[in-house]
């Protein structure tokens, strides 16, 4: 999952997984639990949070989510 910010040439900015605390976590956000994943989202999920660059496309997930692993990780 990818957009493009606007501006000359634009770029293109992959979505990302990060750390969060969860208190951070509001009443009103999605909160998954990794097994609540598709499998394929969940693969991709946990590539993103084992790989350097943290960058995930899972189908399911959507910026402003969160899931709940180990930690809880933010979409952005």
């Amino acid at each position: 999952m990818s957009r493009s910010i606007g501006g000359s040439g634009g770029a293109d900015v992959a979505t990302v997984v990060v750390e969060c605390s969860p208190s951070d976590v509001g009443p009103t956000d999605r909160v998954r639990d990794l097994d609540q994943l598709t499998p394929a989202a969940r693969r991709e999920f946990l590539d993103a949070v084992s790989g350097s660059d943290r960058a995930v496309d899972a189908a399911g997930l959507a910026t402003g989510d969160v899931v709940r692993f180990t930690e809880y990780y933010r979409i952005i």
